[in-house]
């Protein structure tokens, strides 16, 4: 059963060395953060770019998940691949588009899907807090269905 609202959540970001840092939020493991190699960080740190991407991506499956089992829907797989563009604009850098491609398998209530994808991006929490439009592009397979549905919420 999920705690009353206001949740409240808490990180720490501690530098380690020059533009890197680690990110604590106890008792999970910490996470070495530093800049994307496009702007001359190393490929084995988190970047705040891939965090972004990586966030909006859990938020979407939990999301999904809750309103998959009010609408009788089983999730049997889930992948999704998020790609963001980030370039120069008038008020700086920042992500300039953002698509989500989710492939899912689904049984059950699965004349729901449309609906139950709606909600989620409706209320997927990261998902809102992004200045730039997401594309959310969804292929479902059905155990029964030979041609899998594809939507564009």
């Amino acid at each position: 059963m999920p705690a009353p609202f206001p949740h409240d959540y808490h990180t720490t970001v501690s530098r380690t060395f020059p533009s890197r840092g680690r990110v604590d939020a106890p008792p999970r493991p910490h996470l070495d953060c530093g800049p994307s190699r496009q702007l001359d960080g190393d490929t084995t740190a988190w970047s705040p770019e891939h965090l972004v991407l990586s966030s909006l991506g859990m938020c979407m499956l939990t999301t999904f998940e809750a309103f998959a089992a009010r609408d009788g829907i089983q999730l049997l797989s889930w992948n999704a691949h998020t790609r963001g563009t980030v370039d120069r604009t008038p008020e700086g850098l920042m992500f300039t588009s953002i698509v989500l491609v989710i492939d899912m398998e689904i049984s059950g209530n699965v004349d729901r899907i449309e609906r139950t994808m709606e909600d989620t991006k409706q209320y997927c929490l990261v998902l809102n807090s992004l200045r730039v439009p997401v594309v959310v592009e969804a292929e479902v397979r059905t155990p029964n269905c030979a041609e899998p549905l594809d939507l564009a919420v």
